[in-house]
Order: C-alpha cells, then sequence, then structure tokens
C-alpha cells in the first residue's frame, strides 16, 4: 500500500486522538509531481509531500516534528527522518550550485543538472555527542536553545578538516573547559532537525574545572544517579547513553 507523510508549512498532518503522525493512504487532489518517495518497505511505500493549503478532516491536526518523536516506535521515527530530510534537501536543491540551472530528479534520491551533469545527493551534516563520566558521576548540560528544562549531553558539528574524535574533545573544551581521555565510539542515531546525523560516544574525566560557555548554556555540571535533573526524551541518543549510565 502507499502512504503520504503530508508537510503543511513546517508541520505535519497527525491523528488528533493519538497525536502520531496520519499516514494518508488517499492522495485525492495531490500531483504525483510533488511526491517524493522516501522508502518501500515490506509492499509498503511512502511518499512525502508538502501541500500547505490541504484541509484539515475532523479527526487530523497539525503539529511538529519534534514533539512528535516522542510517540513514535523506532521504524517510524526511521522513517520519518527520511521524509523530513529528503523533503528539506529537495526544497534546498532546485538550482544547481555550479551552473544556477533547474535541477532534474536522477534517481529516486539523487539530482542532476541537464546543464553542466553536476550530480546533487542528499547532505548530511555530522554531529558528535558525548557522555563524559567522572566516577560515579555523569557531565551534563543544559543549553540556551533547549525548548525545556532538561539537561543533555555535549554535543556540536563535525567541523571542516576535524576528525569526530578531535571534534568530542574540542567541543568539551570549548563548552565546559575539561578535558577527557578513553573516548569511545557509542553509535548513531539520525536526527531530522534539520538534517543531521548524531554520533555518539563515551568518554572519561582527565582534568580541569567546569566553566561552561555562556554563550550556549545556561548551566552545565556533574551529576550524581541519585541527584538528576530533568532528562532528554527517551527516543533520544542522548537519553539512551545516559540509561546505560543508569542501568550500568
Amino acid at each position: 500500500m502507499d502512504y503520504l507523510i503530508l508537510c503543511c508549512k513546517d508541520q505535519l498532518v497527525v491523528d488528533k486522538s493519538k497525536s502520531k503522525l496520519s499516514l494518508l493512504s488517499q492522495f485525492k487532489g495531490l500531483s504525483d509531481e510533488k511526491k517524493i518517495l522516501v522508502s518501500e518497505t515490506d509492499g509498503d511505500r511512502f511518499f512525502v509531500c508538502r501541500c500547505d493549503d490541504y484541509l484539515l478532516s475532523e479527526d487530523q491536526t497539525f503539529s511538529l516534528l519534534r514533539p512528535l518523536y516522542l510517540t513514535m516506535s523506532a521504524k517510524e521515527f526511521q522513517i520519518i527522518c527520511m521524509a523530513s530530510q529528503l523533503l528539506y534537501w529537495h526544497e534546498h536543491s532546485a538550482f544547481c550550485p555550479a551552473c544556477g540551472a533547474e535541477t532534474k530528479w536522477l534517481t529516486v534520491h539523487s539530482k542532476i543538472c541537464p546543464q553542466c551533469q553536476f550530480e546533487l545527493y542528499p547532505t548530511i551534516s555530522p554531529a558528535i555527542i558525548v557522555r563524559v563520566t567522572r566516577g560515579d558521576e555523569i557531565l551534563l548540560v543544559q543549553g540556551k536553545n533547549f525548548s525545556s528544562d532538561f539537561y543533555g549531553l555535549v554535543a556540536g558539528f563535525v567541523e571542516v578538516g576535524e576528525t569526530f574524535e578531535e571534534c568530542v574533545c574540542r567541543e568539551i573544551k570549548e563548552e565546559t573547559d575539561l578535558e577527557v581521555k578513553n573516548i569511545r565510539y557509542w553509535g548513531s542515531q539520525s536526527w531530522p532537525f534539520p538534517s543531521n546525523v548524531m554520533i555518539g560516544f563515551t568518554a572519561e574525566y582527565a582534568s580541569g574545572e567546569v566553566h561552561f560557555q555562556k554563550e550556549e548554556l545556561k548551566s552545565a555540571g556533574f551529576f550524581a544517579k541519585n541527584n538528576l535533573p530533568n532528562l532528554p526524551g527517551e527516543m533520544s541518543i542522548a537519553r539512551k547513553l545516559i540509561d546505560e549510565w543508569l542501568n550500568e
């Protein structure tokens, strides 16, 4: 069966009663040219489309993407990650960056410039996120851009010419003025805000005192397991890293 993930301006169509993503199986009034194939799994095809003048039914409403990930299964989250990032890329790749001509679809997830043959592929921005421990304590930070009063882990975008491990050290030093050791890769997660992949690491405190970067953070410090602040949502890689430490 074919399903459609429908975006209206900066929001998604969801079921009002369940507050979950509404996968529309009827495409009435929507041209095939607007639909982007996201995934084909077990006989089901998932499309994404923007329709800013869509009229909601009585059992539907609009929702921003970020609150939805708390209600999704892992499979649903994977599909919506792909859909959101493909739509974002599609809308930011209408013209060739080399010569300015209008681009055309080449494959399901790539485009080409008919003028100069320049090929375009979805852009993904890598960012590290790291769990730093000091004995029985964990380093938690509260960002100025966090949507609520929770505390998370140090994170930041990888810069040009930088390895993931170098980025881990730099971000921790910039945000908290700490040095770390024993950096280990942990795992990764697609993060569609708007088109990132979070690469998770663990590290151990080496030296220094916490002096947090006031331009980006509201607060930072080490916390014991019996004295934790509000934590990120369970679907996030930050929470998975924290939960693993809690269960050790």
